[in-house]
């Protein structure tokens, strides 16, 4: 199999996650998207253009990082999404929800924040922030009572959440809240999620650098 990615891409994050914590090869292939001519060359593998996407041998496409973690799933240990079709369900829901309205919300104020203040949206960040804020209170309560999204053991909607926490650490500071806090050091303390970090750590550095420049 073959990823195409970007090890700064929150998606490719969640899926790079569930990856390493199989343990399964994969041939990576690192996408430069703010490379317009690679953006443009990749496109001749997948026209929409986003990361991550994963080739399989005969040459079959899987867009999407939810759906490549559904593919990946059945084809190694340990299981990311287990249990009776309610359990499966809050599992899908909680991925989605950390996507949706963590992921995309923090990456929205980062993005926001380095444009000048003259060219950002104030409605965009306002309804970012209210996504994080009502996103945060649903975890704080939910990790009152278990170490991980879905229980006791490391799901899917864990992969999701980790990405989105990792750039809000900064950007959108849950300090405050206790459990989210401690569940953000479980997450860190995992192989798969170092792994990530430091893959990501230098791409990022030259990503803000060029961007500050």
């Amino acid at each position: 199999m073959k990823l195409y990615y970007n090890p700064i891409s929150t998606y490719s994050q969640k899926v790079l996650i569930a990856f390493y914590e199989k343990e399964l090869d994969f041939d990576p292939e690192i996408i430069d998207l703010m490379n317009p001519d690679a953006g443009e060359k990749y496109r001749d593998v997948y026209p929409m253009g986003k990361v991550p996407c994963l080739q399989l041998d005969d040459g079959h496409i899987i867009p999407e990082s939810s759906i490549i973690v559904e593919y990946i799933d059945p084809l190694a240990t340990p299981t990311l999404i287990k249990g009776d079709a309610d359990e499966t369900r809050r599992i899908r829901f909680k991925d989605r929800m950390f996507d949706l309205y963590l992921n995309d919300a923090v990456v929205t104020l980062l993005f926001q924040g380095m444009k000048p203040d003259s060219e950002q949206d104030p409605e965009r960040i306002e309804k970012a922030k209210f996504h994080i804020a009502t996103t945060y209170s649903f975890m704080e309560n939910e990790f009152a009572n278990q170490p991980y999204a879905n229980g006791e053991e490391f799901m899917m909607s864990d992969c999701s959440a980790a990405p989105g926490l990792f750039y809000a650490e900064n950007i959108a500071p849950f300090a405050e809240h206790k459990n989210i806090s401690a569940y953000w050091e479980r997450l860190k303390s995992r192989p798969s999620i170092q792994r990530v970090h430091e893959e990501a750590a230098p791409i990022l550095a030259a990503f803000m650098a060029q961007s500050a420049g």
